[in-house]
């Protein structure tokens, strides 16, 4: 119903964007679908489409190696999966718009090259080797 009052400006934000690099942003947190939806996903994606960089295309959640194993203490994480049209100017995008959401530390920004960037509920530490391997 939105797209009707949007300019075509706006409305081509709107479209996925062709040519992607896939990003995930690793939040240690147990979330359901929902709560990552609109507590991360929704905000995150029209920040992405508002600067023209990509989108936010939901996610999932990863357990450690074993999930039957009831007495397993490995982390829960959410991931969130960010298609970015252009990589640099996403992770800027995801590092400024995380911590406004509450983003906890030791959340992570994986992206191509095996590389990460990690907050430490302070600050980033950028092009980072990644700590959690084997998800995607």
């Amino acid at each position: 119903m939105i797209e009707r009052f949007l300019d075509d400006r706006l409305r081509a934000k709107m479209e996925d964007p062709d040519d992607v690099e896939y990003l995930f942003v690793l939040l240690p947190l147990d979330l359901d679908p929902f709560q990552r939806t609109y507590r991360f996903g929704c905000h995150l994606d029209a920040e992405l489409r508002l600067a023209g960089v990509g989108c936010s295309a939901g996610g999932c959640k990863l357990r450690g190696d074993d999930d039957e194993d009831e007495d397993q203490h490995d982390p829960v994480y959410t991931l969130l999966d960010v298609d970015a049209s252009d990589v640099d100017a996403a992770r800027s995008v995801l590092r400024l718009h995380l911590p406004e959401l509450g983003c906890p530390p030791g959340t992570l920004i994986h992206y191509p090259h095996e590389l990460e960037d990690r907050y430490d509920g302070h600050g980033w530490q950028l092009a980072q080797r990644r700590s959690i391997e084997g998800y995607d």
